[in-house]
C-alpha cells in the first residue's frame, strides 16, 4: 500500500469518527431539550426549556421577577392618531420578544410633557446658589446640632406641558402607566414625557425600555 493510499484511508477514517461524535453530541442536545420541553422538539419548546433552565439555576431571581413596572423608556416608531408604537429594550434576558414593541394608547386623561433646555443665565444663577448652599452645609456652625436635609442640584431642563402633535417618530419618550405593564403588549399611558432628543441612528436607543425605578 502506497503512502498516498494510507493517508487517504486515514483521512476518511478521521472524517467518519468526527461525524459520529458530532452526531452524538447533536442528538444529546436534542434529547435534553426534548426532555425539558415534554417531547416537543421545536423552537418554542427550546425557548421554554431555556427559560426553565435559567429559572432552575437561580439566575431568574436576579432579574425583575415579582417587581411591578409602571414606566418604560423607548423610541417612537409610529404614531397613528392616539396610538403609539414604542420600541423598547428587553426588561430581562429571556423576556418575550413580542414585548420589544409596545402599543401605547393616549386617552383624554393622558398628560404630555416635553423637556426644554433652561436659559443659560438662569441655570448659572441657580448653580451659584446651589454651590453657596453646599459650602454652607460643609461648614457647620455651633448652632447646627442636626444635619441639614440633602440639597438637590438645579435641573438644566424645564418640564412644560405639550400636546399629541408634539410627539414625533424617532423621539425618545418616557411612558408612565397606572398599572403594572411588565407583561402588557398594549396599555394606556397616564403620562408621556418627551425627552427632547432623537435617537441616533446606528447607535440604538440610549437604553430604551430600560426600566427606571418603578412608580409606586
Amino acid at each position: 500500500m502506497t503512502k498516498k493510499t494510507i493517508l487517504m484511508v486515514a483521512g476518511i477514517a478521521l472524517i467518519f469518527i468526527l461525524g459520529i461524535l458530532i452526531g452524538a453530541k447533536t442528538k444529546s442536545k436534542s434529547t435534553a431539550i426534548s426532555q425539558l420541553s415534554g417531547g416537543k422538539d421545536t423552537f418554542q419548546a427550546g425557548w421554554e426549556a431555556a427559560k426553565k433552565r435559567l429559572a432552575d439555576s437561580g439566575f431568574a431571581s436576579m432579574g425583575l421577577s415579582g417587581l411591578e413596572i409602571k414606566n418604560l423608556i423607548g423610541e417612537v416608531k409610529k404614531i397613528e392618531n392616539n396610538k403609539i408604537t414604542l420600541k423598547t429594550a428587553p426588561l430581562e434576558p429571556l423576556a418575550d420578544p413580542e414585548l420589544d414593541e409596545r402599543i401605547v394608547l393616549i386617552s383624554n386623561n393622558t398628560k404630555i410633557y416635553k423637556y426644554e433646555e433652561k436659559d443659560a443665565a438662569v441655570y448659572k444663577q441657580e448653580m451659584e446658589e446651589f454651590n453657596k448652599k453646599m459650602q454652607q452645609q460643609l461648614r457647620p456652625t455651633s448652632e447646627t446640632s442636626t444635619p441639614s436635609s440633602p440639597i438637590v442640584p438645579p435641573e438644566f431642563r424645564t418640564k412644560k406641558e405639550a400636546a399629541v402633535s408634539d410627539l414625533k417618530e424617532n423621539q425618545r419618550i418616557n411612558v408612565i402607566a397606572a398599572e403594572n405593564i411588565k407583561d402588557k403588549k398594549e396599555f394606556t399611558a397616564i403620562e408621556i414625557d418627551i425627552e427632547g432628543m432623537p435617537v441616533m441612528p446606528n447607535l440604538g436607543s440610549p437604553m430604551p425600555g430600560s426600566p427606571i425605578p418603578p412608580v409606586q
